[in-house]
């Protein structure tokens, strides 16, 4: 940010220099221009007017300034050429300036020399004796002179630019540092409370005023979501707790009650312990979503690759049972970062979700795959499949594909919610075989040393 700031201020100073100090230096050269135009005339009328001609003084100041004055008698022939001291006389009454001066006007301007080949700076003033014109004095300049001149302007306005620049750098590395440093902690702090530090808290003593304002409503924002949370919390792990010795009693009564239950009415009893059943599930459920964003700190590095096997072998009975194949493919080793328990509890969710979609004599795959973002864990059916809203959906609490279906409808939300806790990510996509392709991803993490990375695959059935 400060780096912006700076850049900015610079831009904007660059800009009003170029927008005043360009007319500045044009200004600068026109002056100068006519101000040797003024001092040429000055000298030449000094010239014109001193009788007899001052010889010595006229070639001293030729030589001391660079220019070259001619005086012409009446005829326009020289009687002085500072450029051809000991020459013969020369005739200049071809020159449109000579002619000016002779004719009793005084003259200036540039033109283009023939015989020097360049650009000349001229006065003519003429020289009178008893009110007749007697002759006329002509000094030229080269025009580099006066470029000369111009160029000393603009190396001064451009100077004092970038003094003006410096200046300005310093100000507004000075002024974004003191923006930049509070806005910094404040990101910092954002940072950090998204992250899980709910106890993070922003600087309010440092920076201008609206950013100390902005400060104490962070803190006050971060305060108020950290009540709200510890309140949910609360709630949920109190609502679960109480919940679960009721139902523990209640089941125990149904169960007693069974016994002396008539045949007849038993199944409507044990429809009421599954009902029990599936309310200890979901008591659970919320417990361990509940608990998923306290542990978020504390994921470390997991080889997915034998937390999936393990699981799948966990399974192999009740998959027997259901009469599905689990085909488990996976190298020897996939390190990535978890929660602890975290990927157990996906592959079980996930190994749920999909049995229960799963028909006899399907195919339940579960693979492990290293890609460019991280670890991939795909557990695939070959069920009835989601479209594309119901697989956006799935991810919510309490959603379920049918009223009808088994579940509490708290299994995947509790895979993505694990996953993201992990630093990971979790989604559904359409499997070759017509059914669902749960994949979470897992960021990557250095395996130990001495570990290979060979491919191995297995399949239980």
């Amino acid at each position: 940010m400060t780096r912006r700031l700076l850049v900015t201020y610079l831009t904007i100073t660059l800009f009003g220099l170029a927008l005043f100090g360009i007319p500045l230096g044009l200004t600068f050269a026109h002056r100068e221009r006519d101000r040797l135009l003024f001092e040429i005339e000055r000298d030449a009328d000094v010239m014109a007017t001193s009788m007899p001609v001052p010889t010595g003084h006229i070639f001293d100041y030729a030589r001391q300034n660079g220019g070259r004055v001619v005086v012409v008698d009446a005829k326009g022939r020289s009687t002085l050429d500072t450029d051809a001291p000991n020459g013969p006389p020369a005739d200049f009454s071809t020159r449109p300036e000579i002619q000016d001066a002779l004719s009793g006007k005084r003259v200036d301007g540039t033109r283009y020399s023939n015989t020097l080949h360049t650009d000349l700076l001229y006065v003519a003033v003429p020289r009178t004796e008893n009110g007749r014109v007697s002759g006329a004095v002509r000094i030229t300049y080269p025009t580099a002179t006066l470029n000369a001149r111009v160029r000393r302007a603009w190396a001064q306005l451009t100077l004092l630019g970038l003094g003006v620049l410096v200046a300005v750098a310093l100000v507004a590395f000075l002024v974004a540092r003191s923006l930049a440093r509070p806005m910094r902690r404040l990101e910092e702090a954002t940072d950090r409370l998204a992250s899980g530090e709910l106890e993070t808290r922003a600087d309010e003593a440092y920076g201008p005023q609206e950013l100390r304002h902005l400060a104490l409503t962070f803190n006050r924002m971060a305060t108020r979501v950290t009540h709200v949370l510890d309140a949910e919390k609360r709630f949920v792990a109190d609502a679960s707790h109480q919940l679960r010795t009721p139902r523990t009693a209640l089941r125990l009564r149904l169960e007693n009650l069974e016994t002396t239950t008539p045949q007849p009415q038993r199944p409507a009893i044990d429809a009421a312990i599954a009902e029990l059943d599936r309310l200890g599930r979901l008591v659970d459920a919320l417990l361990t979503l509940e608990r998923g964003d306290a542990e978020m700190s504390t994921a470390v590095a997991t080889d997915v690759a034998e937390v999936v096997r393990d699981r799948a072998e966990a399974w192999h009975e009740l998959v027997e049972a259901r009469h599905v194949a689990l085909a488990v493919e996976t190298p020897d080793h996939a390190w990535a970062r978890a929660l602890p328990g975290a990927l157990e509890q996906v592959v079980d969710n996930l190994l749920d979700n999909a049995l229960e979609v799963s028909t006899p004599n399907a195919t339940v795959t579960v693979r492990v795959a290293r890609a460019p973002s991280g670890v991939e864990v795909h557990v695939v059916d070959e069920g009835p499949g989601l479209d594309a809203e119901s697989r956006l959906q799935a991810f919510d609490r309490f959603w379920r594909a049918t009223q009808s279906s088994a579940g509490s409808g708290l299994g995947l939300a509790i895979v993505r919610r694990l996953a993201e806790a992990s630093g990971g990510s979790a989604r559904l996509d359409v499997a070759a075989t017509g059914g669902v392709d749960a994949v979470v991803v897992l960021p990557p993490s250095p395996p130990p040393s001495g570990i290979a990375a060979d491919t191995a695959s297995f399949a239980l059935s």
